[in-house]
């Protein structure tokens, strides 16, 4: 007897849109076809007129993370809102709070994590000092499962690694085919523009945009992509905001440097307008939503395939602790909740409005995410022999979206207001119903910690 028989259903994967029914067993997808033909399952659910899909991933979001602005959530409740938004797996990160190390940051996380989340995870490993300590233990971790490590280019005294540093570590990934994500921002121009706003009393959050241009952007790339080049590492950026990096890309590609490039939905919908508003502090996140025009150049490397995946880049704050420093965009806690609105704003504003497809939407989502973290096939398809994680969605249900209806541990949403159509009814993580007809099913079921493989490169077929 089968587990699980998904029936009736669409199913999208990243090539190719079929009708077929699905059965699971033991965690696995066995069958694919017609379920008439299987015998009984423990459970069948019936996706007539819905679409099945890859579980989402989401290889950039930040729970329980600490500092200054701890965030809200925890690793149960935060991975519960996750799920209501369609992703089954998470790659966390490991920032170092003082006195640690790369290791020691690590297995704090692990801890955390272990026993509550409800969806499976991973880490990336931090570096934010260029010590051989460190050096060293990176190294280690890069060979035992966490091939994708973070760097920041910015954040000097706090997350920033030094160039020298980033490029030792471009290095160290290059020699073990590992991936080096980076937030890529030219810190002397930020910090220079900042000295200049303080001096000039423009501290409020209407400034924050003009405080870190575009240009900060492309000139940390520029620096980045030139080390990868020579040390022949894998690159991603993290969180890109404009169409304008497209030239670099281009000549890079050219040149054979695997560089990727994530974005998130926030850069794709919302514009730098809101920090005009009284409540612009919430929209503070760094690099900062851009003009109207910048979202229109990123939407079209969305469209035509040079944008490898869409995160989230959550973190729970909540308006409260953004109103602290209302009045010094510096002092703001940089990043939105978003972790639950990922994936269905992206498909209402994406696939609803006919931008990307329903393939392009599965790749950017899940099959990308997992090649690039080193956990395809087992995620990111289906097909048999890959983990039954699995999002249902409905696409015609229409409504608008408000704080009060998220199970993110804020008190604001980003997006309140705004219409979209598409819902996630089901998400399944290794056959196990995480979300069932739209409400969390707390059947003692975790998530379990996943030891990745070497990433893919996905530059050819982009």
């Amino acid at each position: 007897m089968l587990d699980l028989i998904v029936k009736n259903g669409t199913v999208v994967n990243a090539d190719a849109v079929m009708v077929c029914d699905i059965g699971v067993k033991n965690g696995k997808i066995i069958e694919m076809g017609d379920s008439t033909l299987w015998g009984d399952a423990k459970k069948v659910i019936d996706a007539s007129g819905k679409y099945v899909m890859p579980g989402m991933l989401d290889s950039h979001i930040h729970i329980a993370s600490p500092g200054p602005f701890p965030s809200l959530d925890d690793y149960h409740n935060g991975t519960v809102a996750a799920a209501y938004g369609g992703t089954t797996s998470i790659i966390d990160f490991t920032f170092l709070c003082e006195g640690e190390t790369p290791r020691m940051a690590m297995n704090r996380k692990l801890k955390e994590a272990e026993g509550n989340s409800v969806l499976d995870y991973t880490f990336h490993p931090c570096i934010t000092s260029a010590d051989e300590q460190s050096f060293r233990e990176i190294e280690e971790m890069m060979d035992e499962g966490f091939p994708a490590v973070k760097v920041f280019t910015v954040y000097r005294d706090s997350l920033m690694l030094e160039a020298a540093g980033v490029h030792r570590i471009l290095q160290m990934a290059a020699e073990r085919d590992a991936l080096v994500m980076v937030h890529a921002e030219n810190n002397e121009m930020i910090e220079y523009i900042a000295k200049r706003d303080r001096e000039l009393g423009r501290t409020e959050a209407k400034y924050h945009p003009a405080s870190r241009p575009v240009v900060t952007e492309l000139t940390a790339y520029a620096d980045v992509i030139e080390m990868a080049r020579e040390t022949k590492a894998a690159v991603e950026f993290a969180h890109v905001t404009t169409g304008e990096i497209e030239p670099l890309l281009e000549q890079a590609r050219r040149n054979g440097v695997k560089v990727y490039v994530e974005t998130c939905p926030h850069y794709l919908t919302l514009s730098e307008e809101v920090y005009e508003r009284e409540d612009g502090c919430k929209y503070v996140c760094n690099p900062p939503i851009r003009s109207g025009k910048e979202r229109d150049t990123l939407w079209k490397l969305v469209e035509n395939g040079k944008v490898s995946v869409v995160n989230s880049d959550h973190t729970d704050f909540s308006y409260a602790q953004k109103l602290v420093n209302k009045d010094n965009y510096s002092e703001i806690p940089g990043g939105l909740p978003t972790a639950e609105t990922r994936g269905m704003v992206l498909f209402s504003e994406g696939v609803i409005k006919k931008r990307i497809s329903l393939e392009r939407f599965v790749e950017v989502t899940s099959t990308n995410v997992a090649k690039l973290m080193g956990l395809y096939p087992e995620k990111g398809v289906i097909r048999p022999g890959s983990d039954a994680d699995i999002t249902v969605i409905d696409p015609t249900r229409k409504y608008r979206n408000h704080q009060k209806d998220m199970h993110m541990q804020t008190d604001y949403s980003p997006y309140e207001g705004m219409e979209l159509t598409g819902v996630v009814v089901d998400t399944i993580v290794r056959g196990n119903l995480i979300i069932e007809n739209g409400e969390y099913k707390d059947t003692g079921f975790r998530g379990k910690f996943l030891r990745c493989k070497k990433p893919q490169n996905i530059v050819n077929s982009i």
